[in-house]
């Protein structure tokens, strides 16, 4: 089955009790399928919403990529610990993982950090 944002956000603030439970059970279950797409919206609903520090964002994450089923997990691991440690918006640490493709952005972090982790790895 899917989880729309609303199933991870609530197995992680767990502020009401019955949907809490829900969302523990299709987590636990091992069925519970995860796009991206909603982990994106659950980092800024928990960050911008909630007001959860992305440092705590970022590990409730990575330790629920371990009972959800998702189609990239080591792509998704690598973009909450870059989130955890780096200024870029997650969506960012998504593309920054992209070591095959080209980038295209304005976005000055973005260029900055893509070309330092080149640089880093011409070394």
């Amino acid at each position: 089955m899917f989880a729309d944002a609303n199933i991870p956000i609530r197995y992680v603030i767990n502020n009401d009790e019955i949907m809490a439970a829900k969302a523990d059970e299709a987590v636990n279950s091992g069925l519970l399928f995860v796009l991206p797409e909603v982990f994106a919206e659950v980092v800024y609903v928990l960050t911008k919403v909630y007001g959860i520090e992305r440092f705590d964002v970022a590990d409730s994450m990575i330790e629920l990529l371990d009972f959800v089923s998702i189609t990239a997990t080591e792509i998704m691991k690598t973009a909450f610990q870059n989130y955890r440690e780096i200024n870029l918006d997650f969506v960012d640490c998504i593309l920054a993982i992209s070591d095959n493709q080209q980038i295209l952005s304005f976005d000055k972090k973005l260029n900055n950090f893509i070309a330092r982790k080149k640089a880093e790895n011409t070394l």
